[in-house]
This record gives C-alpha cells, structure tokens and sequence, in this order.
C-alpha cells in the first residue's frame, strides 16, 4: 500500500491532511459513516441508514493499494483525527477498470476537498495500471455529476434513480489537476512519488 502523507491547503485556504486509509480506520469509517448528514448519507449509499452492515465496513476497509486504492482527509484539529471525507476506487476483477466513490462531510463540502481526494486517488489508481474509471450516482446527486461531467465523464447509462458515469483516466487526472489549487497539486505529487510497482499477487497485465 501507498504509504505516503501530505499536509497542504485547500482553494478554501483551510488545512487538511491526507493519506491512504486501510484497516487502521475502521473506527474512523463507522464514525464517518455517522457523520454525514441523513441526505448526504443517501446520495452516497444510496440510503438513509446511519450504520451500514459489519460486512460493507470489512469491505470499505480492505484497501491493499492495487485492487482498492483509497484516500482520506484527517482532521488534525479535533481530538482521535476523524475522517472529514474519503475517495475510493476498486478495481473490477482482471481489469484496467475502476469504480469510484466518495464521500466528504457537510461541513467540508464546498472547500475543494472532494476534488483534491479525486486527485489523489485517481493518479494513484493510474500508477496503478487503472485506464478506465466509472462511477455511479444518483440523478438528483447535482454536485457529483457536475464534478463528474468536469472530470472529462459521460453518462453512460441509467438504472432508475441511478446514473453510470465513465471516464478515461487520463483525461479525469488532467482536469482535475487544473482544479486544485496548485500548492496542493504539488504536494499531492511530491506525497505520491515515483510510479510502484504491481504487488507480486497482480496479474501481469496489469503491471505498473
């Protein structure tokens, strides 16, 4: 796994800390989880529920930074550093592609913080091997779409109240990066350092 770290600032000019997460925070997640506001934890999961079942914990949490790549922004300032919001993407079996997912508490959205996690987990995944990335959302989620449609995505199908993105992953890193501030776009590059190598477990075709 990605074990670097940086501290920089958002557009907003507000301090944030990010890293990879994994099974370390797994306490961290429930309480994240928690945290959001009713609809925000609807557009996100697709459902009201303040606590999703032990198992999709396990699964949010089974990060190996190959086949799940996720990035958290940590609250320094507050006491046990609680998750302000993650970003994620997983792998589809055998594949160059991966699905995205993100979260960021109310009370940090609007600051850039979505974007810099995007970013951060995007270049990673392309380190990665990942070409391709898809997500879905809500048709009422307006801010993840437009996000989304500013990333380079197009919608490419629809399933009832849900709406398929996808992306090529080199257009997603390029626009992203003309939306984060550049002092965090440098330190975002600098954390993330020369391109690593596979785990021995991944499939050859999919080397990085």
């Amino acid at each position: 796994m990605n074990t670097h770290t940086f501290s920089t600032r958002l557009k907003s000019g507000d301090a944030v800390y990010l890293r990879p997460i994994g099974p370390r925070d797994r306490a961290r997640e429930v309480a994240l989880i928690a945290g959001f506001s009713d609809h925000s934890r609807y557009l996100r999961f697709f459902t009201g529920a303040k606590t999703v079942p032990e198992a999709v914990i396990d699964q949010l949490v089974n990060v190996d930074g190959y086949h799940h790549i996720a990035w958290g922004a940590l609250d320094l300032e507050t006491a046990g550093a609680p998750l302000m919001g993650v970003v994620r993407a997983i792998r589809r079996d055998g594949s160059d592609v991966a699905d995205l997912a993100m979260g960021v508490l109310d009370a940090h959205h609007g600051k850039g913080l979505a974007r810099l996690l995007m970013a951060a987990v995007v270049h990673d995944a392309i380190d990665a091997g990942i070409t391709r990335f898809a997500a879905d959302t809500l048709a009422e989620n307006n801010a993840a779409r437009a996000l989304f449609r500013a990333m380079g995505g197009h919608a490419a199908g629809r399933d009832g109240l849900v709406v398929t993105f996808e992306f090529d992953a080199a257009t997603a890193a390029e626009r992203l990066d003309a939306m984060v501030a550049p002092e965090a776009l440098a330190d975002l590059r600098e954390a993330l350092g020369p391109r690593r190598p596979a785990p021995a477990h991944a499939p050859s075709d999919q080397s990085a």
